[in-house]
């Protein structure tokens, strides 16, 4: 057997069935945990604030521009599992104000320590064809399947952590940007916050121009006033629509991963037939709002699960009189604290979600 065959193999019958186990057994502890991991989270970003807010009293740093979560696969190997996290100003990469702390993410990164031993002890059988170095190779190239639940549990935990105080305290540029990714390498917007108001006709006229071609996404459009919208087949995910006013607002059809609507006003409004993977309607005014054939499905292929981690978010939102017929892959959806008066929901979810006795018996269940 030469190399590449006797790589093809090993990858085949022993790296990839293992990391799909570790990823199962990781998405368990993902769910599992969750709220204490988010906690955890939340500390470490309030401990980052006290630290850039001092740094600014002491007129060491500007206005911060970026928040930037990175991994370094460098050091995974060294089974070093702590994200640096960095303030910057607008400058970005060209402020040389040092700011950082790390946050640590063993609790997803566990399992590569797992998977090296087990698989310095596989490769042994292929008679020295595959080396340490090929092991570390693969090793490093899964580093994203992990990474995927970190960025997951910050957008989680985010929402909430940007109402502390101490975030609030701290001098922000006109527009400041949470990211995660891989040390100055690609990475992703979190949460994205604009200090000058949006005007809302702008918006409004943004949102109708996108298209498949060209996607409105990852914008900050908070706090706006766009009642009576009706958009049709438009690509808006990530895009961050909390505290703003949707009443009787259509989303036909629409690309809504990701999206954020806490404490929006979207009372008889409309997401039939939306993608709805990993949106957030914590405390949102959703009633006599329709769901029909929108869809939560989860994206899982090759070890991959994002979009679809963070689940569909109706937590101490208004619900009554929504409709949820024939929604699709909506398992993994959360009601504490929704009011759901009248809410028409297929039986099929009574044993998926997790309700208290007096939503189970205000709803109405249907075939």
């Amino acid at each position: 057997m030469d190399k590449q065959a006797a790589l093809h193999h090993f990858k085949e019958h022993h790296f990839t069935p293992l990391l799909e186990l570790q990823l199962d057994t990781l998405e368990n502890k993902f769910y599992r945990c969750q709220d204490q991991l988010i906690s955890d989270f939340q500390k470490s970003f309030r401990d980052l604030c006290i630290h850039i807010l001092s740094m600014q009293h002491q007129e060491q740093k500007e206005p911060i521009g970026y928040i930037h979560y990175s991994f370094l696969r460098t050091q995974m190997l060294e089974q070093s599992y702590l994200y640096m996290v960095e303030a910057y100003s607008a400058e970005w990469y060209e402020d040389d104000s040092d700011c950082k702390l790390t946050y640590d993410a063993s609790w997803a990164y566990a399992p590569m320590s797992t998977m090296l031993e087990a698989l310095e002890q596989e490769r042994k059988i292929y008679m020295g064809t595959i080396t340490s170095v090929d092991v570390e190779r693969l090793m490093l190239e899964s580093a994203p399947f992990f990474h995927q639940f970190v960025s997951s549990l910050l957008r989680l935990g985010l929402a909430e952590a940007v109402q502390m105080p101490e975030y609030l305290a701290i001098h922000k540029a006109d527009r400041l940007a949470i990211r995660t990714g891989e040390y100055k390498d690609f990475s992703e917007n979190l949460y994205v916050e604009d200090q000058e108001a949006l005007v809302a006709d702008d918006v409004s006229e943004q949102l109708m121009q996108s298209s498949e071609e060209e996607p409105y996404v990852y914008e900050n459009l908070k706090r706006l006033s766009l009642p009576h919208l009706h958009l049709i087949q438009k690509d808006l995910r990530y895009n961050d629509f909390s505290h703003s006013d949707l009443r009787e607002s259509q989303f036909h059809t629409c690309i809504l991963i990701g999206s954020i609507w806490q404490r929006a006003n979207l009372e008889g409004g409309s997401f039939q037939g939306c993608l709805l993977t990993d949106t957030d309607f914590r405390y949102s005014d959703l009633r006599g709002a329709s769901f029909s054939r929108a869809s939560g499905q989860p994206h899982r292929e090759h070890g991959a699960r994002v979009p679809g981690l963070c689940g569909l978010r109706f937590e101490h939102a208004n619900l009554d009189g929504a409709d949820f017929t024939d929604v699709h892959s909506f398992e993994h959806a959360y009601f504490e604290g929704a009011s759901m008066q009248g809410t028409l929901v297929p039986r099929r979810y009574q044993q998926h979600w997790k309700l208290n006795e007096a939503q189970r018996q205000s709803i109405v269940w249907t075939e």
